[in-house]
């Protein structure tokens, strides 16, 4: 166990900053957290997501992300957003309000043009490791607190049957607004792009519903995220992907007549020499539309 705290000690640098970039695994139905545009798209909607990686390791990487999105009132439509992330003794929670205007193309097509603005803050318990000398070690930061601004913007494209997402959810460059150049390392503005379509089979009312996402995140290199969905009468969907990080999932919804959606996912990854830090991870999440 002290072999593991000493790994992540020395790596948290270059963890958090994969961390804080939205790790989810239902991106599709959650897009709001990367993408402003996304808000109000779905009429009103609150929901509640919650991801942790590595499983069964000891102050491994967890997601938890709340959601409230209200109904376009002349095209205009807000929402507010918290995300929460925590790894070992690292703690960031991003407050975020977004603004989506929807602009109707005729033909069923729409086009929502979305901000997002808020805070982002960043809390260190450097007193929870157990040190074994007391010499400095540049990879623990001297500052332990620190919030810095958020401001993005993003565009959602929607037809009947297909989406195109695209965002920057903050274009600040964080090392800008910090005392402490280490304690965020070198976290850029990353970018997210998502597409969809729907292909519906005759049989049973239902649909194959595909997708693929591309987060570009500098410094640390592009994430690709392949994968579908089998929609039976919109009751349930099943489906799963594959992440050019060499982890596959599979997940499944079912929806209710009253708006209510429950969702699980699970992600894994075949044998690796590294045990244990490639451990497995798992995705729920509840929506209600109202």
């Amino acid at each position: 166990m002290k072999r593991l705290l000493l790994f992540i000690t020395i790596l948290l640098p270059v963890i958090i900053n994969a961390q804080v970039n939205e790790n989810l695994l239902m991106e599709r139905f959650n897009m709001n957290a990367f993408n402003p545009a996304y808000a109000g798209s779905e009429g009103r909607v609150l929901s509640f997501t919650t991801r942790s990686t590595w499983q069964g390791v000891s102050g491994a990487p967890k997601m938890n992300y709340f959601y409230y999105s209200g109904k376009p009132n002349k095209n205009l439509a807000f929402g507010i957003s918290i995300i929460n992330n925590k790894i070992f003794i690292d703690e960031r929670t991003l407050y975020a309000v977004d603004a989506s205007y929807q602009l109707t193309l005729g033909g069923g097509k729409t086009l929502n043009l979305g901000i997002k603005a808020g805070a982002h803050t960043k809390f260190t318990d450097v007193e929870a490791i157990e040190r074994w000398t007391n010499t400095p070690n540049p990879a623990i930061p001297d500052i332990t607190k620190e919030t810095y601004p958020v401001v993005g913007f993003g565009a959602l494209y929607k037809t009947q049957k297909f989406y195109v997402s695209f965002s920057i959810p903050n274009f600040l460059n964080p090392i800008k607004y910090t005392d402490n150049e280490s304690f965020i390392g070198d976290e850029k503005p990353s970018t997210y792009f998502l597409a969809g379509y729907k292909i519906d089979v005759g049989a049973f009312n239902s649909s194959i519903n595909p997708f693929v996402s591309s987060k570009i995140i500098p410094g640390i290199g592009n994430t690709i995220h392949f994968g579908g969905t089998y929609d039976f009468k919109g009751i349930f969907e099943v489906g799963g992907g594959y992440k050019s990080t060499r982890y596959m999932n599979v997940m499944a919804i079912i929806k209710t007549k009253f708006g209510l959606s429950l969702a699980y996912a699970y992600d894994f990854r075949g044998s690796s020499n590294d045990v244990e830090v490639q451990k497995s991870g798992s995705e729920i999440f509840l929506k209600f539309n109202f």
